[in-house]
């Protein structure tokens, strides 16, 4: 069978129909899901990873990461913005990058 594409592994439902439809969204969000999710690996901490459509109907890429102080967090966050910065290419797709602490029962 085919293997998942990294939007169809992380993204909601509601990203992954619009991914569907809108191949430029879709490209910007395979190779910056598959960027981010190696940053984050790299990194060594436990983390979460998700594309969302928010309810105000943005595109957001969610990290959650057991980071240790905002320091880590903040570095994490840079790193992840410019891999976005690196998938856009100057295209115009607007997606929106978060991070917050893992919460290790969740």
């Amino acid at each position: 069978g085919k293997t998942m594409s990294w939007v169809e592994k992380f993204g909601d439902p509601r990203i992954n129909r619009r991914a569907e439809v809108d191949p430029l969204l879709r490209e910007v969000l395979e190779r910056a899901l598959e960027e981010i999710h190696g940053i984050l690996a790299a990194h060594g901490r436990p983390f979460r990873l998700r594309a969302l459509l928010t309810r105000d109907g943005e595109y957001l890429l969610r990290m959650e990461v057991a980071y240790e102080n905002r320091e880590e967090r903040d570095q994490l966050w840079d790193e992840a913005a410019q891999a976005l910065e690196r998938a856009r290419a100057g295209r115009p797709v607007h997606i929106l990058c978060g991070i917050a602490r893992l919460n290790p029962e969740a």
